[in-house]
């Protein structure tokens, strides 16, 4: 009997681990399951360009809708914002219906409900773009309420420019959840957010801001001449909550002849391509000074040239789009692949056009609006100018082989050839070559490459000189000036020159 009631009470004792094991397991799955998802932005591309920048590579894993999509829904790009200021981020998809024969874009709100723990379908919009690769979502508070709007821009087949704003509605009623009310949907040749600098009351929350205005810009069909325009200018009203239509101003395009504007501007690609071919400086800065800004088009390896400030950013020339006054191109940058730049530009003479870069939101990347503005085409008389003799490199530089050591015990040997450098870091091997450039002596070193890596190559002006010391002896020294050899010739850093003193055999 006792043995009986032993057996009960260990078999008794393993059913309840195997059930407490069962429940711990199945609670877990669940929490982790109702956790929200981490994604990062997925930008709709061709398979060619996944090929040459896979979409995970920032991340390592691809970007997922949170929620699931229904059966005629295609996901083409996907968004993360904060709309509500909460811990977690909200979803924006943007998709296209199959069974919609206009093939509008439509975006969708994916939200996490802290409350359900888990994530809900809370919102569906409707927009007038219909080239999605003029698409693009971004979030400001243009009604100055600190409550974000979403903006969404792009291009439909007529080749307009459209934009639609959704604002949060104030009666949200907690079973419906969130929803956005279309407070401003407009096509046209061009649709600008006249946005202004805000008060510091509305920075710190303290109070509320004016709204910004919005121009639109339409074609006039009532006047004769082809570039006659009509400017809108439209204003949130918190009574009608929309913006609302103020006045409308007839704009004649005289300033651009008839002939000229419809030879270029024939409803073609290819036509204002070749137009654009070239290198346009920006009107408002002089071209011959420092801060001289440049943008160069070349249509036949399909690149753009954005030149200023020193540098030079090489952007990939993606996709065109015809408009009625010139041409909406959409590019990216060759080196930062998830930098964008949407470009509207309008012919506004013979040689000039009026440029507005649109940047990618998802990179807050030189958002100044510095490239904004009407530019001229760089002609050969103003080209002569920035014309420079080719910097030449010659043999016969000066002899500087030896052993040296600099005053914090640097020890640098060089003989025809090769370099060795001894420092208490360790010691680095490399390659020289010794020659003259516009009347200097150039020390070039290429270190020998560590576990694989790729060579490392640093440019130097080397001078001699002789320095008599204290006990008479005569010393010999190498100063070395790190410096940049370009297209310029030489650039010199502004790092301090090294000095080393050669050591007597």
């Amino acid at each position: 009997m006792k043995r009986f009631a032993q057996t009960i009470f260990f078999v008794a004792v393993v059913v309840a681990l195997v059930a407490i094991a069962y429940f711990y397991v199945s609670t877990r799955n669940s929490r982790i399951a109702d956790e929200p998802v981490r994604s990062r932005v997925l930008e709709a591309s061709s398979k060619t360009d996944l090929e040459q920048s896979p979409a995970g590579a920032a991340t390592g894993e691809p970007a997922t809708s949170s929620i699931p999509l229904e059966p005629n829904e295609t996901l083409l790009d996907l968004y993360s914002f904060n709309l509500d200021f909460d811990d977690e981020e909200e979803q924006i998809l943007v998709i296209r219906e199959s069974d919609d024969p206009k093939g509008i874009i439509k975006v969708v709100l994916a939200d996490y409900s802290q409350f359900n723990r888990k994530w809900t379908r809370s919102w569906k919009g409707s927009t007038l773009v219909t080239k999605n690769k003029t698409f693009q979502v971004s979030v400001s508070d243009l009604i100055g309420d600190h409550n974000l709007n979403i903006v969404c821009t792009g291009m439909n087949d007529a080749n307009e420019q459209t934009m639609t704003i959704y604002w949060k509605s104030q009666e949200l009623d907690q079973k419906l959840g969130t929803t956005f009310l279309t407070v401003f949907e407009q096509a046209g040749s061009a649709v600008i957010v006249e946005a202004s600098e805000r008060p510091d009351s509305y920075k710190l929350g303290q109070s509320n801001a004016d709204s910004w205005p919005i121009s639109v810009w339409k074609a006039d069909a009532t006047a004769g001449n082809y570039l006659d325009q009509l400017k809108e200018l439209w204003r949130w009203s918190f009574t009608d909550k929309a913006y609302v239509l103020i006045s409308t101003e007839s704009i004649p395009g005289a300033s651009i002849a008839r002939k000229k504007a419809e030879s270029i501007l024939d409803g073609t690609v290819d036509t204002f391509k070749l137009f654009l071919d070239g290198t346009w400086y920006k009107e408002a800065i002089d071209p011959l000074s420092q801060a001289a800004l440049f943008i160069t088009f070349q249509s036949r390896d399909e690149s753009l040239l954005f030149s200023g400030d020193g540098l030079i950013e090489v952007y990939g020339w993606e996709n065109s789009n015809p408009t009625r006054y010139g041409l909406y191109i959409a590019s990216r940058n060759q080196s930062v692949r998830n930098l964008r730049r949407l470009m509207d530009i309008e012919l506004a003479s013979a040689d000039s056009i009026n440029i507005r870069v649109f940047q990618d939101y998802r990179i807050k990347a030189d958002i100044s609006g510095k490239w904004d503005g009407r530019y001229r085409k760089l002609g050969a008389e103003i080209a002569t100018v920035f014309k420079r003799l080719p910097a030449m490199a010659t043999t016969g530089a000066v002899d500087i082989s030896g052993e040296y050591e600099s005053d914090d015990g640097i020890k640098l040997v060089l003989d025809n050839a090769t370099y060795r450098i001894e420092a208490v870091s360790g010691v680095q091997t490399g390659s020289i070559a010794v020659y003259m450039l516009d009347g200097k002596t150039i020390l070039d070193m290429r270190q020998t490459p560590v576990s694989g890596g790729s060579p490392q190559r640093r440019s130097w002006i080397a001078q001699t000189t002789v320095k008599n010391e204290r006990d008479g002896t005569i010393r010999k020294l190498l100063t070395l000036q790190e410096v940049r050899i370009g297209i310029l010739g030489i650039e010199p850093s502004q790092d301090q020159p090294i000095v080393y003193k050669k050591l007597e055999n």
